[in-house]
């Protein structure tokens, strides 16, 4: 006998219902599992909670499955998808900015013409992303409040990015647009050539400072001043207070982590970035140990802020180097262009702002590279944000970073 209409309805309504609550009972499961808190200190915390958590299930645990099955370079083609798929839901620009993608030479830039410009000054963007992933239109939003805040002309480069230009690619172009702006292409811009900023944050604060090194070494017209924010410095520690940080406070999530910029180190430098290679890099086996000891009296923890060591665990002795990736990262891990700490007689360079973050495995070096640079007198305004993470420029809606380009705006107006 047939059931009546309403009991197959009910029926069908229950099973639904009983589906529905079972899939949201396992992922309520599958959340609270994956669930890593961060802590209570860290600026944006709730904001940063959702991200991290999205950026981990996408780029770490999938990720590590594609890098397994096809290799490193698949994986960061998957990192760069995952970024550019965060950025898709941007805002238009301001009607007080005319944005435009241009050429200067044979590099692709990203240019912000302010509708009011209030100083013929320049700024040179230098993106982030550990040479490896990001553009210039991801940071559409921090150069439009620098340019509501000061008025300003402002020229992303759009570098070429590594495994695929690996070092000194990005470098050399950086280089060349610095160049053509200061012999001949300002005028095209309308821009004092001797009113330039270089600034960047992580790589590509890296990058700025570099390019700063490389016009002083050469005797050649300097940009006025740099700004560097949580800039890389040098791979020859990672192991240092501020990774122990990251271990002890904020491990397994997908904020900036050793891991990562291990195998970003390596695909810059042209190094396979094997999973034994990189496990090889975390433990400090890319150093001979005689160089070890010859760069301590550059990047002991004995020279940074007492506060920073306070929850420092003394590390035990890094196990033998590995002759093959000591051979490997010595063709160029050594070279100043790509550890500006180990620049030499940088009496001279331009004033610098170095920002970092308290949540931020780089850390340690920007503070060590303010210690270099002041060493030879160059002037250094160092601003460290203890809430802060690595990254924070580029959360929307965050005081954190609204207090950080305030100070940045501020340095300008008084050192450009």
């Amino acid at each position: 006998m047939e059931q009546p209409t309403g009991e197959k309805v009910l029926f069908v309504s229950a099973m639904v219902l009983a589906v529905f609550l079972l899939v949201t009972a396992l992922l309520i499961a599958l959340v609270s599992i994956l669930y890593i808190p961060l802590p209570d200190g860290i600026c944006d915390r709730l904001k940063l909670q959702f991200v991290e958590f999205l950026l981990r299930v996408s780029n770490e645990y999938f990720g590590r499955v594609i890098g397994t099955i096809f290799g490193p370079s698949v994986w960061n083609k998957l990192t760069r998808l995952v970024v550019a798929i965060a950025f898709l839901f941007k805002s238009r620009s301001p009607r007080w900015v005319t944005v435009k993608n241009e050429l200067i030479g044979a590099t692709r830039v990203r240019v912000y013409y302010p509708a009011e410009r209030k100083t013929n000054s320049l700024i040179i963007f230098i993106h982030g992303g550990g040479w490896a992933i990001m553009r210039p239109g991801h940071y559409d939003n921090v150069i439009y409040m620098l340019i509501a805040r000061l008025g300003i002309l402002v020229i992303s480069i759009d570098y070429r990015l590594s495994p695929e230009s690996p070092y000194p690619e990005p470098v050399n172009e950086c280089e060349a647009v610095f160049h053509r702006l200061v012999n001949g292409e300002h005028e095209r811009f309308d821009i004092d050539p001797r009113r330039i900023c270089v600034m960047g944050d992580s790589a590509g604060g890296n990058l700025s400072t570099v390019v700063a090194q490389r016009q002083l070494r050469k005797k050649l017209p300097s940009p006025k001043c740099q700004v560097l924010i949580y800039p890389v410095i040098h791979s020859f520690d990672l192991k240092s207070p501020s990774y122990q940080i990251y271990y002890k406070q904020l491990c397994g999530t997908s904020l900036l982590n050793p891991r990562l910029m291990a195998r970003w180190y390596l695909l810059y430098l042209g190094i396979p970035a094997t999973p034994a290679n990189i496990e090889k890099f975390l433990a400090n086996r890319h150093l001979r140990r005689k160089d070890s000891e010859r760069l301590q009296e550059l990047i002991s923890h004995e020279l940074l802020p007492a506060e920073f060591s306070e929850d420092y665990s003394e590390k035990q002795a890094d196990p033998p180097p590995d002759d093959d990736l000591c051979r490997l990262f010595n063709k160029n891990g050594f070279d100043p262009d790509f550890a500006p700490i180990l620049g030499k007689d940088l009496f001279g360079l331009p004033p610098a702002m170095i920002v970092t973050a308290g949540y931020d495995i780089l850390r340690d070096e920007g503070a060590l590279y303010a210690k270099r640079l002041q060493s030879f007198n160059v002037p250094v305004q160092w601003n460290h944000y203890p809430a802060a993470y690595h990254g924070v420029i580029n959360m929307p809606s965050s005081m954190q970073r609204n207090q950080i380009l305030d100070d940045i705006a501020h340095y300008l107006d008084m050192n450009l």
